[in-house]
């Protein structure tokens, strides 16, 4: 065997499992997992809210407010007569009398208002999932010196926890035509900077399901990017988009946004950050470094693709042993031998089996009369070994070198 020279099976780069396949298991799991984009919208209870303004607005609002975010798109608002049917059943006891539980005519009365003001979260939160919601709206009206203000408390139902407020304030004239209007746009923005993972994933799953084309998905998962403070996600899922519309050989613009996207996610990886985000990664079936880092070795500049690799070790340490191994074949094609040494052996730190990684260490040492190290991988040669070849293989090189020490003594 040459000076590194590898067998067959390492030489050229290993791509991972046919596209077919992972297409197949990323569409079932993105269909399992994920709310649909554009068709299954996010549902949200509005209760009345309480009006300390006194001016009788506690059911305007609400009434008006559901009318809005249902406007955007976004939401799927439960109606009034629903809500009250829900409500009942868990207002405490000791909170009711008789006259609070029936209505006039559709309308809260201003008891059960104040009443449902008083709630607190955790039965917020179990009438709200009878009604099959996935945000509960409650809030107050007040006025102060001429100033309409409206908050707007927002509740996560299925985490049985408030996430925030949003508010606005203005002239009491602009009440509906303007100030309602942007309480919904405000309640809108807020859930989908929460929702943003969730939706991106959603915007892939249907592109995978022939449901969106591939510019379609590109454009609404960019547009996601300016409303919400997690982008990594979302640059993790056009990452995930461009490699899986890359073609093999070579579509130059979508491999220059792999490598976009790419540089962008380790950068956002060298601060703290919700593993979650990068489940994408682990579901579409690739590694996504390594198909960057191929790019750059495609395109002759190994230098880039080992500082790939480097970064992608140090900050998102998965598939270690597979990072460092390739790394190891490029000093090789570089060179660089005893770099290469060091690589090789870290990979087999954390995957002790790789026979291919003994067999080439064997070749280097043997190549530079260590013989009794290129005996020692080749005999881990022979216990990790997956066929007959390759264990008759490793055995004809021992049965060569000893019989080499033989001669020589």
């Amino acid at each position: 065997m040459g000076r590194n020279t590898l067998p067959l099976y390492l030489n050229g780069r290993m791509w991972l499992a046919s596209k077919v396949i992972v297409l197949i298991i990323f569409i079932i799991i993105t269909a399992i997992s994920c709310k649909c984009e554009a068709g299954s919208k996010y549902k949200i209870v509005i209760l009345p809210f309480k009006d300390h303004s006194k001016m009788d607005l506690g059911e305007m609002v609400s009434d008006v407010l559901r009318s809005e975010v249902t406007q955007t798109g976004y939401f799927e608002a439960v109606d009034r007569d629903k809500i009250y049917e829900a409500v009942i059943t868990v207002i405490p006891s000791d909170f009711i009398k008789i006259d609070n539980t029936a209505r006039v005519g559709r309308r809260f009365t201003s008891n059960q208002i104040d009443l449902i003001a008083q709630l607190d979260i955790k039965r917020v939160q179990r009438f709200s999932r009878k009604l099959r919601a996935d945000y509960a709206v409650k809030g107050s009206v007040s006025q102060l010196r001429g100033v309409v203000r409206i908050d707007a408390e927002i509740t996560d139902v299925e985490a049985k926890e408030m996430l925030g407020f949003v508010t606005v304030e203005g002239d009491p004239d602009e009440l509906l035509s303007k100030h309602i209007e942007e309480l919904a746009d405000k309640i809108t923005l807020f859930c989908r900077n929460i929702n943003a993972y969730n939706d991106s994933l959603a915007i892939m799953g249907k592109y995978n399901q022939g449901q969106y084309t591939y510019d379609v998905s590109e454009k609404k998962l960019k547009e996601l990017l300016p409303i919400t403070n997690e982008t990594l996600g979302i640059h993790a899922v056009l990452m995930v988009l461009y490699i899986f519309k890359a073609d093999p050989g070579g579509d130059a613009l979508l491999e220059d946004k792999v490598i976009e996207e790419g540089n962008k996610i380790l950068h956002l990886l060298n601060q703290d950050f919700d593993e979650k985000y990068l489940e994408v990664f682990l579901t579409s079936g690739f590694d996504p470094f390594d198909e960057m880092a191929k790019i750059h070795s495609k395109r002759h500049n190994n230098k880039m693709a080992i500082e790939t690799y480097q970064k992608a070790i140090s900050v998102y340490p998965i598939n270690i042993a597979g990072h460092f191994k390739e790394m190891g074949l490029l000093y090789l094609q570089e060179g660089a031998e005893e770099k290469a040494i060091k690589a090789f052996e870290k990979s087999l730190g954390v995957n002790k089996g790789d026979y291919e990684l003994h067999f080439a260490l064997a070749s280097i040492f043997e190549e530079r009369g260590f013989m009794d190290k290129a005996i020692k991988h080749l005999s881990e040669c022979l216990k990790y070994a997956r066929n007959v070849a390759d264990m008759e293989a490793a055995n004809e090189r021992i049965q060569s070198i000893n019989g080499g020490l033989l001669k020589s003594q």
